[in-house]
C-alpha cells in the first residue's frame, strides 16, 4: 500500500504569484485604451488639446505603474516558493520557461533569465512528477 505523498509546501505561495502576475494585463489594459485616447487627442480637428492629452499620459503612466507594483509582489512570491521552499511541479516548470522567456523581452531580462536558467538546471526535479512510477508486486 502506498503512503499519499505530504502536500508540498509553498503551493499556495507559487499559485498566487502566478495569478498576480495576471494583473499585468490589466495595466496593459489601460495602457492601450489610454494611448487610443491620446492619439485620438492628437489626430482630432484643430489640434490637440494639451489639457486632455496630458490627461491621457497620466492615465497611461497610472496603467503602466499600477501593473508594476501589484506584479512585483507575484514575483517575490514565486521566487520564494521555487528557491526557499522547493516547490517543484510540472504546472510551474512550464510557467517558470514560457513566462521567463516572455519576459526577456521586458524591462524584467533579469529576473526572465532566471526564471529561465532555473527551470532548465532544476528541469529533473521539476518533471519527476510527472514520471509513471514503476508498478509494484505483492507476494501472498
Amino acid at each position: 500500500m502506498e503512503t499519499p505523498l505530504p502536500p508540498q509546501r509553498g503551493a499556495f505561495i507559487a499559485k498566487l504569484g502566478a495569478w498576480l502576475q495576471l494583473v499585468q494585463l490589466y495595466g496593459v489594459a489601460i495602457v492601450v485604451a489610454s494611448m487610443n485616447r491620446a492619439f485620438r487627442e492628437l489626430g482630432s480637428n484643430g489640434g490637440a488639446d494639451p489639457t486632455k492629452l496630458s490627461a491621457a499620459i497620466g492615465e497611461i503612466l497610472i496603467g503602466v505603474f499600477s501593473g508594476i507594483i501589484i506584479a512585483l509582489p507575484g514575483l517575490l512570491l514565486i521566487i520564494i516558493a521555487i528557491t526557499a521552499l522547493r516547490y517543484r511541479a510540472v504546472w510551474m516548470f512550464w510557467f517558470l520557461c514560457i513566462y521567463g522567456g516572455l519576459m526577456t523581452f521586458s524591462y524584467l531580462f533579469p529576473v526572465g533569465l532566471f526564471f529561465l536558467i532555473y527551470a532548465l538546471v532544476k528541469k529533473d526535479e521539476f518533471l519527476r512528477l510527472q514520471q509513471p512510477s514503476a508498478p509494484s508486486i505483492q507476494f501472498p
